[in-house]
């Protein structure tokens, strides 16, 4: 009896299997397969951000080939009309309506640089004080003109048969029509031609004394510019003002002056306000 227990102690005791290294290593390496497997959630979960942004790109890149297939390559907006307005007197219509047509007809309106095309316009065109563009929808481009105001006459003296216009920066506009005969004159001793501007020195003073002497109220008929000094008429009446002092202050002392000689009926031949003293010479 003690024989067969024996044989059934040693029967239930089964020995177990030997743990080597290697065979760890082994176990090791399923469990981390196991655990690196991701189910298409958690992919989806953690790459939702960036398949978002794919798709929009996907849709925008689309909609941008679509648009300029057929919206900025249709015919219907490829320019074909130039409507220009203004112009006219001191720049020419004609070419200014061809050179405005070779930059934009048979391009498409969305291709219209509109601040390149203005300076182009006002390089070339040199009597327009401005140029404004806009676009009409479907296929014509607008173009406004302001023209350059005469303010004065320029010419080289009462000998001279040459009379030019000039505007306040003193950009020769044309030769004077009875229009704007009235207009006071400058004498100017340099080199005039029509499209030029004239010495940057004289324009200014000249200007500033017409515009002053307009405020005032005082008639002047004709400017002659010197380097240190200014001489202008009122009527038969020679006056003489310094360029080295304020014209505004100048032309002030003028009016008064010049007013009160008229109340008190004396016929003045002469004013000089170049000095602290006025020199006035009567009839």
């Amino acid at each position: 009896m003690k024989l067969i227990g024996s044989r059934k102690e040693i029967t239930n005791k089964r020995p177990r299997p030997v743990q080597t290294s290697g065979n760890q290593i082994l176990l090791n390496k399923i469990r981390n397969r196991r655990r690196g497997i991701k189910s298409p959630r958690v992919f989806a979960r953690k790459y939702h951000t960036a398949i978002k942004i794919l798709v929009a790109l996907l849709v925008l890149v689309s909609l941008s080939y679509l648009s300029y297939k057929y919206i900025y390559l249709s015919p219907k907006f490829t320019v074909k009309a130039v409507s220009v307005v203004g112009g006219g007197k001191f720049v020419n219509l004609q070419d200014f309506q061809n050179i405005s047509e070779q930059k934009t007809i048979g391009h498409s309106i969305f291709s219209i640089d509109l601040k390149e095309l203005e300076n182009l316009l006002k390089t070339n065109f040199l009597g327009a004080r401005s140029v404004e563009t806009s676009l009409d929808y479907p296929d014509t481009v607008v173009i406004k003109i302001e023209e350059r105001l005469p303010v004065a006459v320029v010419t080289a003296g009462k000998k001279s048969d040459v009379h030019y216009l000039i505007d306040n920066e003193g950009y020769v506009l044309g030769e004077v029509s009875d229009e704007f005969m009235d207009l006071p004159e400058i004498i100017y001793e340099g080199d005039m031609r029509v499209g030029a501007f004239l010495d940057g020195r004289i324009v200014p003073v000249s200007i500033e004394i017409l515009t002053e002497a307009g405020k005032a109220g005082l008639n002047v008929s004709s400017i002659s510019f010197r380097e240190r000094y200014s001489k202008l008429y009122l009527g038969a009446t020679e006056v003489y003002l310094s360029n080295l002092k304020g014209i505004g202050e100048s032309v002030q002392k003028l009016e008064k002056l010049y007013k009160n000689l008229l109340l008190e009926g004396k016929r003045v031949i002469k004013i000089d306000l170049r000095y602290d003293k006025v020199i006035v010479l009567y009839e």
